[in-house]
């Protein structure tokens, strides 16, 4: 097995102290038996912070590392407060409190005071921190005020719990390691494209790398790929089409192609086809009169004079759409007469069909109704019929 490097201990260093999940315990055995990294990364150098800042929550230490981390780039934004807090219970929980607030916050050399109004880490700033400080400078000698900062800032567990924010908004935001890009490009997402690009060589590290099963399952990716974007893109297929396209190019260079000789001479003979029938066809208006089948305004041509469009025409002169018949006397082989042609009818009127009749239902629908006759009305019918008619 190759002896480790200090390039490859700063990979494996920024992969392992980077990830939370592994524990504190394994990441100093690790530490303790590879080389040192030669350039450390912002990743590894976050991570080793970070884990310090977890051992090591609230104390003179995790101060020291809470300034250290807030030199780093794109530093969290709850590092403020916890460092204030960290910084302010410091103070309010010593036994010698002014000297305490005077090492921290007294003007201008208080550490916590530096670090706010110093410049020198911007994400340490903040209008509470600032408010803060100033608090703890003026309580210097003062019991009231002490009482009352001892109360606001003296419980560790709120301190705990702001630097737990703030290591879990670090953990959050670390990102990837370049180990772990580089295995998303050999079996993640990208392994594709980057098993394309491999030539055998590469292939066969990347074999080893990525195991025998997840090789098949590459490969099996890599080929529907390929088959999808471009059915025939192996490279002896390749060379074949370069060569028939080299072929055929000399070809062509070589031997004229007859098409356009052909076209010129299909055209040529389609042009005299049609000035053929062009000219069978004066002949035959000169000759004899022309029929047409559909009935339409005639257009004569004189000789001499052109065409005679929009002269009135002579009631002995030929019309040319006129047809003529003749009249067959003669009998038949067998003496009968011959069948005599259809005479000509002029079409026969449309007949409506007559409106269907109402429904039997429908018949005494308009009749009146009967009336039943009144007492009266019977009496005055029987003494008319007793006066007038004479029962023989």
């Amino acid at each position: 097995m190759p002896r480790l490097t200090p390039a490859h201990a700063t990979l494996i260093l920024d992969h392992v102290l980077g990830d939370p999940s592994i524990p504190t315990a394994v990441t100093i055995a690790l530490i303790a038996g590879i080389p040192s990294p030669s350039d450390p990364t912002p990743r590894l150098r976050r991570g080793v912070l970070l884990r310090r800042l977890a051992t090591d929550p609230v104390s003179e230490s995790s101060l020291e590392t809470l300034h250290l981390l807030a030199s780093l780039p794109a530093c969290a934004s709850p590092i403020a407060a916890a460092h204030i807090a960290v910084a302010a219970f410091l103070a309010a929980s010593a036994p010698d409190f002014d000297a305490v607030a005077r090492a921290l916050f007294a003007r201008p050399d208080g550490r916590a005071r530096q670090a706010v109004h110093g410049g020198s880490s911007p994400a340490l700033a903040s209008d509470d921190a600032i408010a803060t400080v100033d608090q703890f400078e003026a309580a210097v000698g003062m019991s009231s005020s002490q009482t009352i900062l001892r109360v606001l800032w003296g419980n560790r567990a709120a301190v705990e719990e702001r630097v737990q924010e703030l290591l879990a908004a670090e953990w959050a935001a670390i990102g990837p390691s370049r180990l772990e890009a580089l295995a998303m490009r050999i079996v993640g997402d990208g392994a594709v494209d980057t098993w394309g690009a491999a030539d055998e060589a590469m292939r066969a590290n990347l074999r080893i790398l990525a195991g025998e099963a997840k090789t098949r399952e590459i490969l099996d990716k890599l080929e529907k790929t390929t088959c999808n974007t471009n059915p025939i893109s192996t490279p002896a297929v390749e060379k074949v089409m370069d060569a028939l396209k080299a072929s055929c190019a000399d070809l062509h260079s070589i031997v004229e192609d007859p098409l356009p000789a052909a076209k010129a001479v299909a055209d040529e003979l389609l042009t005299a086809r049609m000035e053929k029938l062009v000219s069978l066809n004066a002949q035959e208006v000169g000759g004899q009169p022309t029929t047409c089948g559909v009935a339409g305004p005639s257009i004569h041509n004189d000789k001499d004079n052109g065409p005679g469009i929009g002269k009135p025409h002579s009631l002995m002169e030929r019309n040319a759409t006129a047809r003529t018949s003749q009249w067959e006397e003669s009998l038949g082989l067998d003496g009968s007469e011959p069948p005599s042609p259809p005479r000509p009818h002029l079409p026969s009127p449309r007949r409506l069909p007559p409106s269907p009749l109402s429904p039997p239902g429908n018949k005494n629908n308009n009749r009146r109704k009967a009336r039943r006759w009144s007492l009266f009305e019977e009496e005055t019918l029987r003494k008319g019929v007793e006066e007038y008619v004479t029962l023989s």
